[in-house]
């Protein structure tokens, strides 16, 4: 008896973000990707070349759009319908994401419960047991060949969201917690074939003493035993391989976000004459299925019209009537009214004396005129709670240094740049931002200027209190924020104010049961008719050079063609 070849296909998503059906219901209009395109191409893959295939997420499945948020917290269900989508489709495995944990217990311990396939997350340790708190692998069987699934999710979670979000776990750095489960599967499971599950980006991202965020080229160089690393959360496609500690190359593998693409990967095994798998080969390809249409895609919608329905219907919600568009390029230049309705809500919402708030979007812009639900999800992107957190006046000035040293330059004559810009990874022929707009902070309930020609962590100087009574570098501040910044994300509590976790965790005086969103939503909805308005708490100077910079570099970035939600703005 000769050898025998055995092939097995692997389709791999990852980061679907609420993008479940092929409908953009912040916009209104049809939109590309969704789990229900994804269903078409995995039964026409399997109609067409029909065999052995494993269908595999890489997590954060469950937040960015108003379905996720609506099946969520909204919808009344013993069910979560997420995990009914999943199921029809027919997942295979899946690691848990950190915007899936955002959730709350309530409703990953649902969806989790609610999945016909596994969740993994073998760092992601349970403190009352030591183990972990997800399912750390499984083996999957196909075609006589063991192929064995390791899942880890990024440990930077306590950095970015409250502690009682995801209470009961601690999370282990990734390569060390690999290294321990490569190990315990090849002993326990004798597998043929390891793939390592990361919801982890290839590498960059926030690295602390305490945490890496993106640790998948790390884990491929320094762990061995993967055959195969499937990775996400930074969003980039991208098919690389690693060399890793015994000198193999392990294909590395992102299909990027929200559905657009999909990852097929082709193993072909070959097989001794006791059916052992002794050799095998790997093909991989990333498909855009953006726009893919087919009869398969009408099955998932039929099967989930009612769900559209209401989601539709949810979306389409009336609130009230806001009487001045809403730019988020203005909050590049100086004071804004989007930033600022946000500002004014936070203050309004905490009762704090100062309020932190940053861009969320690129280059949205909420027209005047009538809102529903769905435009806030426009205007607010995460569903982020507000904190309130004490500051020193002097910690308070050290943040905001930072956030205007990662936002602009130091301009010597009008005609130098006053944004800090480069070419996009995504788009390279186009200009955006150098670094993460979600840490541009500004400041409401403070007067104060960021002089441009200033060296960094010397632009700031703080007048006086909104109100005209004096600032105090030496006196205690309430200052509202959102959880992912007083949990430490973006560190401009940590790098900038100067302060530990430790300190950060102590320092904190309150928390919302909501979201930002629903304030808002609900705010929207008492007002009836809002206008807002830049609060002009703050300016940059010499405000002559400013005007100059900004015609030449808001042209720069956002006359020539319009930018997509995910252009550097996403908080991964």
């Amino acid at each position: 008896m000769g050898q025998t070849i055995r092939n097995i296909r692997i389709i791999f998503t990852t980061d679907i973000h609420g993008n479940y059906f092929p409908f953009d219901f912040r916009h209104t209009r049809w939109g590309k990707g969704s789990l229900q395109r994804v269903h078409a191409f995995v039964a026409q893959e399997c109609q067409n070349a029909a065999g052995s295939t494993i269908l595999i997420d890489g997590g954060d499945m469950l937040q960015g759009e108003p379905t996720s948020y609506y099946f969520n917290y909204i919808q009344e269900s013993n069910r979560h319908r997420v995990a009914d989508f999943c199921n029809f489709i027919g997942y295979d495995c899946a690691v848990i994401g950190n915007h899936d944990l955002e959730t709350g217990h309530a409703v990953f311990d649902k969806y989790v419960d609610n999945c016909n396939f596994p969740i993994l997350g073998a760092n992601a340790i349970n403190t009352e047991t030591g183990e972990p708190y997800f399912k750390p692998y499984t083996i999957l069987t196909r075609s006589g060949v063991r192929i064995a699934i390791i899942g880890f999710i990024t440990p930077a979670i306590p950095h970015w969201i409250p502690r009682s979000v995801w209470s009961g776990m601690q999370f282990e750095d990734i390569v060390e917690s690999a290294k321990k489960w490569v190990e315990y599967v090849k002993r326990e499971e004798q597998p043929d074939f390891i793939i390592g599950l990361l919801h982890s980006g290839m590498e960059e991202g926030i690295v602390t003493e305490q945490y890496r965020e993106n640790a998948t080229k790390l884990t491929a160089e320094n762990v061995a035993g993967f055959d195969l690393i499937l990775y996400g959360h930074d969003h980039t496609a991208n098919m690389q391989e690693i060399q890793n500690p015994e000198g193999k190359a392990i294909k590395c593998i992102n299909p990027g976000s929200y559905a657009h693409n999909v990852a097929e990967i082709d193993l072909q095994f070959t097989l001794d004459e006791e059916m052992k798998p002794v050799d095998y080969t790997i093909d991989s390809k990333i498909h855009y299925i953006g726009t893919m249409r087919s009869y398969h895609s009408q099955t998932f919608r039929k099967h989930f019209f009612r769900d559209y329905q209401e989601v539709s219907k949810y979306a389409a919600t009336p609130l009230g009537t806001i009487h001045n568009d809403l730019d988020i390029t203005d909050a590049y230049f100086g004071p804004s009214n989007y930033i600022d309705i946000i500002q004014t809500l936070q203050l309004k919402v905490s009762g704090a004396d100062i309020s932190f708030a940053a861009p969320l979007f690129f280059n949205a812009v909420i027209k005047a005129g009538p809102v529903k639900i769905a435009d806030l999800f426009n205007i607010y992107r995460f569903e982020d709670k507000l904190y309130t957190i004490n500051l020193y006046g002097k910690e308070i000035k050290t943040y905001l240094e930072m956030s205007y040293s990662g936002w602009i330059n130091t301009m010597h004559t009008p005609d130098d740049p006053l944004l800090q810009t480069c070419p996009m990874k995504s788009s390279p022929d186009r200009i955006g931002f150098k670094n993460f707009i979600f840490n541009f902070d500004s400041a409401a309930g403070i007067k104060y200027e960021v002089d441009v020609r200033k060296e960094e962590g010397e632009r700031i100087n703080i007048i006086s209190m909104a109100d005209g009574q004096p600032f105090d570098t030496e006196k205690t501040y309430t200052c509202a924020m959102t959880a992912y910044r007083a949990n430490g994300g973006g560190e401009l509590l940590t790098k900038g104010a100067g302060l530990t976790k430790e300190e950060i965790d102590q320092r904190i005086v309150s928390f919302t049961s909501l979201d930002i969103r629903r304030y808002l939503m609900e705010y929207i909805k008492q007002q009836k008719d809002v206008y807002p308005e830049p609060l002009h708490h703050w300016k940059f100077i010499p405000t002559d050079w400013i005007e100059v910079a900004k015609q030449r570099e808001y042209a720069m970035l956002f006359a020539t063609q319009p930018a997509s939600d995910e252009d550097n703005d996403d908080r991964n």
